[in-house]
């Protein structure tokens, strides 16, 4: 019943109920629709008024909690470094790779920030005790290579693919050393890295890094994790081709056991067909 026949039920009601004259009855009916009313407009203006809305935990807050580094085990050799940064008003997680080896460290992709990529270079040492032998960065995105110059000022070698190179120093991201459009095979003492251009996607240059001897799968920005609802920041994208390029990756790795997304949490390669049905949506 709507409150419209609830209150002409107790208006007819009312003289019967309480034995009072006419005169009371419409007193008391209006005292009655008054409070309804008051409730209603209540109701709405909470729904409506950010005011009155509790206010969730500011930006600057969240990234004070969220500046050090996760660090997420895969396999003995691989692990996730998983940075923070912020964008459109949110605050989201990033993840690279650690891969170690029998004569040193192999990142994939930096930090989000410079003061986490700071935190990395200590957590290596602390954990690990090894050296970086390089650094391989997946596109020009400060998601990706926001620490770069930090890896500059120490002497560690940053790779990239020529299209990298050039969006980075346009973007201001700082100098790669492009050599990965021809050397997609690189040594690694007791492991080997190999990286792989599927073609435009999330971006136009990005690459995925896959490491053959765990079986581990990297792909950036370019895929997508099972909780993803969209696809994200598509300023660069190429929603027409990016899926191709997924099918590409598909065919090249069918044995991949593990697959990182640049965002959210690792799994299998239904995090690429996943990626393709966000696409399908997007594009329909």
């Amino acid at each position: 019943m709507d409150s419209n026949k609830i209150l002409n039920s107790i208006k007819s009601r009312l003289p019967k109920l309480f034995h009072i004259n006419l005169k009371s009855s419409i007193l008391i009916f209006s005292l009655i629709k008054l409070l309804f009313i008051g409730v209603s407009i209540f109701h709405c203006h909470w729904q409506k008024d950010p005011d009155l809305i509790p206010t969730p935990v500011s930006i600057e807050k969240d990234l004070q909690k969220s500046n050090h580094l996760e660090w997420i085990k895969i396999k003995e050799s691989v692990w996730i470094h998983r940075s923070f940064g912020e964008f459109g008003g949110q605050i989201y997680s990033a993840n690279g790779l650690v891969v170690l080896t029998n004569k040193g460290v192999v990142v994939v992709d930096t930090p989000w920030t410079e003061s986490q990529t700071e935190e990395l270079f200590s957590e290596i040492q602390a954990k690990f005790q090894k050296e970086i032998l390089y650094v391989i960065v997946t596109h020009a995105h400060d998601d990706r290579m926001a620490g770069v110059s930090l890896f500059q000022n120490r002497n560690i070698p940053i790779y990239s693919t020529n299209l990298t190179a050039k969006l980075a120093k346009e973007r201001g991201f700082g100098k790669t050393n492009p050599i990965l459009d021809l050397q997609t095979r690189l040594g690694a003492g007791n492991q080997s890295v190999e990286v792989f251009y599927p073609g435009p996607g999330h971006s136009a240059d990005n690459i995925v890094v896959w490491l053959p001897d765990t079986h581990i799968l990297f792909g950036g920005c370019f895929v997508k994790s099972l909780d993803a609802k969209d696809l994200g920041n598509t300023k660069d994208a190429n929603l027409e081709e990016w899926e191709n390029s997924l099918k590409r990756v598909l065919a090249r790795y069918p044995d991949a056991e593990v697959v990182v997304p640049g965002h959210g949490d690792w799994g299998k390669l239904d995090l690429l067909r996943h990626t393709i049905r966000l696409l399908v949506a997007a594009n329909h």
